[in-house]
């Protein structure tokens, strides 16, 4: 009865309640203190033995769980091809490999050190971890860190382990689990870490995988704009009103405008209609302007208008506040494609790619509507616009 007793209740206090149950065949049986002694040491030993056979069957049966949660957990990774199909994967294995703990996942904002939860789980109603964390972590990245007090923003949990996930040895995600300290040992921490190696290297992946998308998209959507203007080849202006629609469309982008390189100045061609008119002088001295640093850097540039450049002379009466621009080069002559907005919202990485695209599409058509059909030399943007 007493050995019954331990295995269905394989906790330390129930080895008195075993010697209470052996003390009653003891007086019967009128023993001496001595053999009293020796089977109630007896029936401890037994006990005690049978508790923690019982507790290493229910580590190994917890531990086989998490194990097979984690396998379960792999192979949906390596079929997500959606960063928010990740995430919904992470929520929902989380509580079968981290059981009566609360889980939150975050992706690293670019640019910076913060991370932006994306995920969680295991919170009561109402709580939400914060949207920002920057967290302190160790200095080899792949190292967990143990912290006291719950999951930040919220009461969860006594301490919190901070597990980074790096994909090709770069920081890209954060896990952090909250529970009890008696939770938190070493075994768990080591899956948390084989979990924070898959969610790194499926962001890595999915990461590659946008990227493919984005510019696959871009190179579409600047085709599509350079067959708007292909019929105007010979005629700037024309060519860029034709594109304007589209990119308002698109790209929210109300004007579209050209920057050709002339000696140590600017010219300016617009579309009709465009916000500029009016506003915008003919030409414009390159120093200190956005395409001689565009030019200088041979790259593009994005960012807004906050009246320190020349540009922003007419760019900030016209109410645009966003401007990207891309080199771009014709028959031997350099300039910039430049979108602005009215809206404050920055251009995307994917936005800025597009118009890289579209800037070298429109030299190449610029180009071949200048040439000359006999062979004769090419005349230069300016004189063809003249």
């Amino acid at each position: 009865a007493a050995l019954r007793l331990a295995a269905r209740f394989p906790r330390l206090q129930m080895v008195p309640a075993g010697l209470l149950v052996l003390l009653p065949f003891e007086l019967v049986g009128q023993v001496g203190l001595l053999t009293a002694l020796l089977d109630a040491f007896a029936l401890a030993c037994t006990m005690l033995l049978v508790i923690h056979l019982s507790a290493l069957s229910a580590r190994a049966e917890s531990t086989m769980k998490r194990q097979g949660a984690l396998a379960q957990l792999t192979s949906a990774l390596a079929r997500v091809r959606e960063e928010e199909e990740l995430f919904a994967q992470l929520a929902g294995h989380a509580p079968a490999l981290m059981p009566e703990c609360a889980c939150a996942f975050w992706v690293k904002e670019a640019g910076g050190d913060q991370f932006r939860a994306v995920r969680w789980t295991g919170l009561e109603e109402g709580q939400l971890p914060v949207f920002n964390f920057t967290p302190t972590l160790a200095q080899d990245r792949s190292e967990s860190v143990l912290i006291e007090g719950p999951l930040p923003g919220t009461s969860a949990g006594k301490v919190t382990v901070l597990q980074p996930a790096l994909g090709d040895s770069e920081l890209n995600g954060l896990i952090t689990v909250s529970g009890k300290r008696s939770a938190m040992d070493e075994s768990a921490r080591r899956l948390l870490r084989q979990v924070a190696d898959e969610m790194g290297s499926t962001l890595l992946r999915l990461q590659a995988l946008d990227e493919q998308r984005q510019r696959t998209e871009a190179m579409e959507l600047a085709n599509r704009l350079a067959g708007l203007a292909a019929r105007f080849a010979s005629d700037q202006g024309a060519a860029l009103g034709a594109i304007r629609p589209a990119l308002a469309e698109t790209l929210r982008c109300e004007s579209v405008h050209l920057e050709w390189l002339n000696g140590d100045s600017l010219e300016l061609i617009l579309a009709q209609g465009d916000p500029l008119e009016g506003h915008a002088p003919e030409q414009l001295p390159l120093a200190g302007t956005r395409a001689a640093e565009a030019l200088l850097q041979g790259r593009s540039l994005r960012e807004p208008t906050t009246g320190r450049r020349p540009e922003d002379l007419f760019l900030v009466p016209a109410g645009l506040r966003q401007v990207a621009l891309a080199p771009l080069r014709c028959a031997a002559v350099d300039g910039t494609l430049q979108l602005a907005r009215r809206l404050p919202r920055a251009f995307s990485a994917g936005e800025l790619l597009v118009l890289q695209l579209l800037a070298e599409r429109l030299g190449l058509l610029f180009q071949a509507g200048l040439e000359d059909g006999k062979g004769e030399a090419i005349p230069s943007p300016q004189e063809a616009t003249q």
